[in-house]
Formats: C-alpha cells, structure tokens, sequence
C-alpha cells in the first residue's frame, strides 16, 4: 500500500490527569497525526465544559525544538480552518457515556502531501506530548481513554522538502478598550495566522474590537480589520461548522456546550425510543454555551448546531494556499507586530490566543 494508518498508540485508559510522552520511532514520513481522546461521563445534567477543553495540550517536540504545541480547543479550529471539514467528533453529554473528541495534526497542505510532511529522519529524538486534565469539560469525568495514530507513506517513496508547523506565540487576559501588541516571530513563511477569543455568552465580535498587522512601524500595514468584517468574510469563504449534540434531560435550566461562537443556530429535539408529549426549548450559544429548557424530567435531547469561529478562533489567511511561493515571508522584516484591541468594557476574566501555522523547510 502507499499509504496506510499506523497505530502509535493503542487505545488506553487514562485514570489521571497526566502527559503522555510518546517516543516517534517511526521511519515513514507522517502526513497526519490523529489524536482521539474519549472522556467518560459521570452524572447528567450540564457538563462542566465541552470535551474538548479535556486535552489542555498537544506538543511536538524534538528536544528543545518545538514543532507543534498547540490546545486541544485550538488544534480543532486549525484542523477545520486547513481540511474544511469537521473532525469525527461524537459529542455525547450523558452519564457512562464517552464524549470521543479528534484531535488532527496536519504537516501538510492536504493529507497525502508529498511534499510537505514531518519526515522523522530529519529530528533526532522526536516525541509527542498529551497533558489531559479529566474533568476540564465532560460530565464530572473522572476517566477516559486516549488514542494515537498516524496516517504515513508506506510503500510510496517521498522526499519531503518541510512540514507545517502550529504554535501559539501568546495567551492573554483582555482589558476594556486596550490594546494589546504582539511580536511575531520573523523565522518562517505563514500560511496562516489565527486568534481566538471565546467567552461563554459573548461572541467574538463583542470581545475583539480591531485587529492590524503592521510591518516596521506601520511602514506597511498588510491587515487592518474589525472582528465583524473579518467573521463577515469567513461566513462568506468558510462552510459552517456543524455538530450534533446528544445532552441529558435530566432537569431543567441547563447549559449545553458548542465549538460554533459566532452566530449559532440552534435546534432540539427529543432523542428517545418513542414519542411522547414533553418538549424542550433552546436559545443562545454565543461563545460556545447555550441554555435548554425542559418541560418535563427523564428524556435526552438532540442538539443541532451551526455556525462560525470555532472554539472562538477566526483565520487569516496568506496567498494562495497550495502555492508556498505565494506565502507571506517576513524574513526581510525588521518588526512584525500584531496589535488587537479589545471592545469596551472587556476585563481580565476574558482570555485571548495568537497562533501560527508556518513553513519548515528542511
């Protein structure tokens, strides 16, 4: 075969909150890195968070030389920012339940590529890091279970010249109306430069005022945007994100959580053997929590969700994105500074992250 998926870790349980440090003795260069993590539920009712807040971290490592390091939250946003497509998510919020979240580390511009990839034989000692915090979101977990594989080139001889690689450069508290400036590393191509914000309740368009790019003091100012007219572009550039929710109806005035943040739309429905006369209704989930209430106790619910800015994350895009050439480099730049400000009346309860998708070449 060319191609084929290889188990790098089998599935097993995970008892405490920990990082899994995994030693990549692979040969074969890896196309993708496909991480699932399946948190356990241990009551009904709200969950504490969405399952995917359980991987706190996803790191690749080779040494001190970090080639991935991402959370759990934001490599789902770049995973549907590069594929388009949703991962394989199964958002199951009920007890002895397993809510399975997928977490895809992609090395390049499509799965199979054969020119970028992460090759093995380039690093010496690389290793992949996993840090679960059990009950970050879930229904009060207190188990799971985590799965490793890794999608590679078998029989197909390719040389790669780099891979992709995603790191976030900052993670900040918010103040009202402030500005915030980040130095951005000048080292490799972008492909992509992403922020997020989420705050449950509040989409991102209330939370980001404006965001610029500037180059050498405002020599060149490349970006200059508010937060609506960039969700305004990726509605119209982006497909929507889409997941289904199954919640417990165990009481009533619950929360349910959602990767969409901006503009969810919302819809529930009985999920039960048979029809009988409760009902439920839905609103809200900007920011990725919303409320559903019951009329009656003892059914589950089937939550349909759309919408944009997963896990409050937005794109940037650079160029044409098959063409490397057509990438942004900044490598003849003296300073590359990223100044986001925030909307009035933002505190320090409201977080914000900057991440990168760049181009290693070997």
């Amino acid at each position: 075969m060319n191609y084929r998926a290889a188990t790098i870790l089998a599935r097993e349980a995970v008892s405490s909150d920990l990082t899994k440090v995994i030693d990549l003795n692979l040969a074969d260069p890896v196309t993708q890195i496909h991480v699932v993590y399946e948190s356990t539920g241990a009551s009904s009712g709200s969950p504490d968070g969405p399952a995917a807040k359980c991987v706190t971290k996803i790191e690749l490592v080779d040494g001190s030389d970090v080639l991935f390091s991402l959370s759990g939250q934001e490599a789902q946003a770049v995973d549907f920012y590069h594929r388009r497509v949703e991962p394989g998510n199964v958002p199951i919020y009920l007890n002895a339940t397993n809510a399975e979240m997928i977490y895809n580390l992609n090395f390049g511009r499509f799965l199979n590529d054969p020119e970028f990839a992460f090759d093995p034989r380039k690093f010496t000692n690389p290793q992949l890091k996993i840090t679960i915090d059990r009950n970050a979101g879930g229904m009060t977990s207190t188990a799971g279970f985590l799965t490793v594989l890794a999608h590679i080139f078998d029989q197909k001889i390719v040389n790669p010249t780099g891979m992709l690689m995603h790191k976030e450069v900052k993670d900040y508290s918010m103040g009202s109306a402030s500005h915030e400036y980040t130095d951005l590393p000048t080292d490799f191509p972008y492909r992509k430069l992403f922020v997020a914000a989420q705050t449950y309740g509040t989409g991102p368009e209330y939370l980001i005022n404006t965001l610029k790019l500037s180059e050498d003091n405002d020599r060149k100012i490349p970006i200059n945007l508010t937060m609506f007219e960039i969700l305004r572009m990726i509605t119209a550039l982006t497909p929507p994100y889409r997941e289904r929710l199954i919640v417990s109806g165990g009481a009533s005035g619950l929360y349910f959580y959602c990767t969409p943040c901006y503009w969810p739309r919302v819809a529930i429905s009985q999920w039960e053997g048979s029809n009988n006369a409760k009902t439920a209704t839905v609103f809200g989930g900007d920011g990725g929590r919303g409320n559903y209430y019951l009329e009656g106790v003892g059914n589950n619910y089937d939550i349909n969700v759309e919408g944009w800015a997963p896990h409050g994350a937005i794109e940037l895009p650079f160029g044409l994105q098959d063409d490397p050439e057509d990438w942004f480099d900044p490598s003849g730049i003296g300073s590359l500074r990223l100044d986001i400000l925030s909307v009035s009346g933002r505190s320090s309860s409201d977080k914000v992250q900057v991440f990168l998708q760049q181009l290693r070449r070997y």
